[in-house]
């Protein structure tokens, strides 16, 4: 079975299991006293360019203990059209944050400067100020587009400018750091908290950290404690994880992604986008009903899930190979000519419904 829902399935490697297997015998109680898992958030601090870092079971709770710290109730949470804080967490931005979200119009993973200087500085007695700035990158749902520094660095000096605390969703930010050549502290600097997903990029059992201040990531331990994630015992895990940083495939998977989409590009029925920086994601607009694609997909080795409107996506990450995405394509050439789905013009096309169908590790 090639299972493409998500990079969050995702193994770990030989080394990660040795690490864990090494750490079993040292098993700690507090919430930052096991030595595994301090040694895991000094080096993600750094990595971070940030003073410190703590580990989440969740990439999600870390982009809302994040909202609770930085943001203020019946304020606009300003952010990029289909952010995954908008779409994918529940509405925690607003149920728990008490934030009104406030998503940019104009290209999803980087819209005009100016829509942000504007979104900061608008507020008065009958329209709620923002309190909060929200930038993903890689953002998924625009394919995985990675948001280069000087953008956001752009968008961070508009927030200084306005009063306004920067948090960065940087929930593939390996991913985008690889295909812009440049290092995660360099994305990541200048935010006040950067989210980042461990279990995506390296199958690591630690799911996510959160990296800030000292005096923010102190408040953080005591929020992600009331919201049920604190984690112990930490030991094996953090081990597991920390060996897991040092796995420099992630180019690897981008190279594989980019054979897929050649791949997919092929398919009468299939329109692939054409990146100039391509991550780990492939989205593809697909014609006609897309569970028509989707249903035999799953009893043909190979599965996946209806999203919704518009196009496929598809991740990859290291466990795969070329024969991987050869096989994946092959399948999906094979129910396309059954399903007999011609690519119509991009407006029936924008009717249509989307597949999601990630090349996990």
């Amino acid at each position: 079975m090639i299972d493409l829902r998500s990079d969050l399935l995702t193994g770990p490697t030989p080394a990660m299991l040795a690490a864990a297997a090494a750490a079993a015998g040292g098993l700690h109680f507090g919430l930052r006293e096991d030595p595994q898992q301090r040694a895991l958030e000094r080096r993600l601090a750094e990595m971070l360019a940030h003073e410190d870092a703590l580990v989440f079971p969740t990439c999600t709770m870390a982009n809302l203990t994040a909202a609770l710290l930085l943001g203020r109730r019946g304020t606009r949470a300003v952010l990029q059209r289909d952010a995954h804080v908008l779409t994918s967490e529940a509405g925690g931005l607003s149920a728990f944050a008490g934030l009104i979200p406030d998503p940019l119009p104009g290209d999803a993973a980087m819209p005009d400067v100016e829509s942000w200087e504007r979104a900061g500085a608008v507020g008065d007695e009958q329209k709620p100020r923002a309190s909060l700035f929200v930038l993903e990158n890689t953002h998924n749902r625009a394919g995985g587009i990675a948001v280069p520094p000087d953008y956001s660095r752009e968008v961070i000096a508009i927030a200084r400018a306005a009063g306004v605390a920067l948090h960065l969703d940087g929930s593939r930010i390996f991913n985008a750091a690889a295909a812009l050549g440049t290092s995660v502290a360099d994305l990541a600097s200048g935010f006040d908290m950067v989210a980042v997903s461990l279990n995506k990029t390296f199958g690591a059992p630690i799911g996510a950290a959160l990296a800030g201040s000292r005096a923010l990531i102190d408040q953080a331990v005591t929020v992600r404690q009331r919201l049920g994630g604190g984690i112990r015992p930490t030991g094996p895990a953090a081990a597991a994880t920390l060996a897991g940083l040092d796995d420099s495939h992630v180019a690897a998977t981008h190279a594989l992604a980019a054979t897929l989409a050649q791949g997919l590009a092929s398919i009468p029925g299939l329109r692939v986008d054409a990146l100039d920086t391509r991550t780990n994601i492939v989205v593809a607009e697909v014609a006609g009903d897309a569970a028509l694609l989707v249903d035999p997909l799953d009893s043909s080795a190979l599965a996946a899930a209806v999203l919704r409107l518009a196009s496929a996506r598809m991740r990859s990450s290291a466990g795969p190979n070329v024969s991987t995405a050869s096989r994946t394509t092959s399948l999906v050439i094979a129910i396309n000519s059954a399903a007999a789905m011609p690519l119509p013009a991009t407006s029936a096309i924008r009717k249509k419904r989307r597949l999601l169908s990630p090349i996990s590790r």
